[in-house]
């Protein structure tokens, strides 16, 4: 196996750029119009693990990539609430973000959240929710930014598919390897006549994240995805090659265990800084203590692979 370092300078190499084809669109049917009608099983199999939270109130700090996530997104920082999250399997906290209008959704969030066997979630760095009128998601250097409707109806599968992603770009399978780039995904792909659903059609990257949708159903639901699914043959290779890779790195999909490495937070910065702050709000942040998110002693940092599926995962439109 890869030592720690090398997957490092790895993804420093890496970190600048996606491969093209990654990217390319793919040309076979959908089996199906969305995954929609996994929610329930999912659900019913992923049980949700015990947690608390604490408020960094209006202290004037937020986490770097929360405050960029929400100006990209042309909102205001100084309307983001952060939140330490402390789940039972793992001592290090996650460091979360809502905004203002949805913040009434953050205990429904942590709750889904949790469901995310720890030994993927440790690929999460923080949970960003931001507002809109449809649901919609992306990836950025393991960061999962959803956006949601104020009547709060993102589900469980949208962050599924999105730590599919970390796990996918983060490197958290064996040696590091990137299963949408690797020549084994491409060979059980080329097998099937179809990939899960429209959305998996837009590029490997897409296509790798919904099959670990449906791999995620198939390890956990009684029956797997074929009792629910009669053309599961069709995509078979696929999640059946996710579902491989992930019990290779330790049944990344599989609830149970403590967490033992995470990704490092981001740099805890001003919430509202520069020359067109708020005055009142960087005066907070002068006199609040800087919070501390840096990782345990006896937690191993794991290297980031600064790459963004902004551009073009918006899962859910």
């Amino acid at each position: 196996m890869l030592s720690r370092t090398s997957i490092s300078l790895a993804l420093t190499l890496l970190a600048a750029f996606v491969h093209a084809d990654e990217w390319t669109k793919l040309d076979k049917p959908p089996l199906a119009n969305n995954l929609d009608y996994l929610a329930n099983g999912l659900l019913d199999h992923y049980p949700t693990v015990h947690s608390s939270h604490d408020p960094w109130g209006n202290n004037g700090w937020i986490p770097q990539e929360c405050k960029t996530a929400a100006e990209t997104a042309k909102l205001s920082a100084s309307d983001m609430n952060t939140y330490e999250v402390h789940y039972d399997d793992c001592h290090q906290p996650w460091v979360m973000c809502f905004h203002k209008d949805l913040d009434g959704e953050k205990d429904r969030i942590i709750d889904l959240v949790s469901r995310l066997p720890v030994r993927s979630r440790e690929y999460v760095k923080h949970v960003i929710l931001l507002p809109d009128t449809f649901v919609h998601a992306y990836n950025d250097q393991g960061n999962l930014v959803v956006f949601d409707m104020p009547s709060g109806v993102v589900g469980f599968e949208v962050f599924l598919h999105e730590t599919g992603h970390s796990l996918d770009l983060q490197h958290a399978y064996v040696n590091g390897a990137q299963l949408s780039t690797s020549q084994n995904w491409l060979d059980n792909y080329n097998q099937d006549p179809k990939v899960p659903d429209g959305y998996a059609a837009s590029n490997a990257l897409e296509d790798v994240a919904q099959n670990t949708v449906v791999a995620a159903y198939n390890v956990r639901v009684p029956g797997g995805f074929g009792m629910l699914e009669p053309g599961s043959q069709d995509i078979f290779h696929q999640y059946a090659t996710v579902q491989t890779w992930q019990r290779e790195a330790g049944d990344l999909l599989v609830p149970g265990g403590e967490c033992r490495s995470r990704l490092p937070n981001s740099e805890t910065v001003r919430q509202d800084g520069g020359s067109g702050g708020s005055k009142k709000m960087m005066a907070r942040a002068k006199l609040a203590k800087k919070p501390d998110t840096s990782l345990a002693d006896d937690i191993v940092a794991l290297p980031v692979n600064k790459v963004s599926t902004k551009e073009a995962c918006k899962f859910g439109q």
